[in-house]
């Protein structure tokens, strides 16, 4: 591949004494301006392939004297002629073009800065979701690198970049108000509101519902974006709760009420105090305010 560019680089600085061709074959048609003997063959009569983009094939005389009498006609004192691949740069309209297709939003604003601008050969602008490069977190403005291709001939390609910036109206959810670590947030502490972002910085919170009576993990400041990973599900058992425990053993249930040590969800492990005793001992969540033991050999 760099070997490719270095070549298609080196060629746009030589002057253009070669015929032009604009696919990998090479046919008489194209030859006619340089070797107008061979206007006696059929036009689409074919000479050969087409050097890679950015090298040259010189076709000798002799060549087209020979692919001339196997078409019955007969030719002298026919010159070699020079060949190369036609080569453009891209422009500012097919990039544009190219990276809005791939994008698929319609209400995006995508602002091109820079490109590729190295001359290459006619071909296809293909760019995906994948290569496209995220802004860093607290920088989400900044122009990124979206990296693609250039495919040529159907199967071969070029590296092709360009560097952008892209946004889009999306909804948010701010906190109203200081809300602290640990406490269930409350409708009031929720507010909507509408940025102008990259479309791709994280996952949305598609309603207050997602927020609302969940628990905050650490402070969020009035004002500040409330994310997903702000919050977690409500324990089923908090720390200091009454618990409803359910001892089984084999067909015997024995119940009474624990003091939950720890907190935790359906499913989780917690430690619960036995006032009676003054032991704690270990029980598996069942529901809210509900968890079980069922003792194994040697408990």
């Amino acid at each position: 591949m760099r070997l490719i560019l270095g070549l298609i680089l080196a060629a746009a600085a030589m002057p253009g004494a070669c015929v032009q061709v604009s696919s990998d074959r090479i046919v008489v048609r194209d030859l006619l301006d340089a070797v107008p003997l061979l206007q006696e063959l059929d036009p689409n009569t074919p000479v050969g392939y087409a050097p890679i983009p950015g090298t040259e094939r010189v076709v000798s005389g002799r060549e087209l004297t020979l692919i001339a009498i196997r078409h019955g006609v007969t030719l002298t004192d026919v010159p070699d002629v020079c060949v190369a691949r036609a080569l453009r740069a891209i422009t500012s309209a097919e990039m544009q073009a190219a990276l809005e297709a791939a994008l698929s939003i319609p209400d995006a604003q995508l602002g091109v800065e820079e490109f590729s601008s190295q001359p290459l050969p006619p071909g296809r602008l293909e760019f995906e979701r994948s290569t496209l490069v995220q802004p860093p977190p607290n920088a989400p403005d900044s122009p990124v690198i979206w990296r693609g291709k250039l495919v040529y001939d159907q199967h071969h390609s070029v590296a092709v970049w360009a560097k952008v910036r892209i946004a889009v109206d999306r909804p948010i959810f701010l906190a109203a108000e200081d809300i602290p670590a640990g406490t269930v947030v409350r409708d009031v502490e929720v507010k909507a509101a509408t940025v102008h972002e990259f479309p791709f910085s994280g996952p949305l919170l598609d309603s207050s519902a997602e927020i609302v009576s969940k628990v905050a993990r650490r402070i969020i400041r009035a004002g500040q974006r409330i994310t997903a990973s702000a919050l977690e599900e409500p324990k089923d058992v908090v720390r200091g709760d009454i618990v409803q425990v359910r001892v089984i053993d084999g067909p015997a249930t024995l119940s009474f009420d624990g003091i939950a040590a720890s907190s935790g969800k359906k499913g989780d492990t917690i430690l619960v105090h036995n006032s009676a005793s003054g032991r704690n001992f270990r029980a598996v969540v069942e529901e809210k305010g509900k968890a079980v033991v069922r003792p194994t050999g040697g408990d």
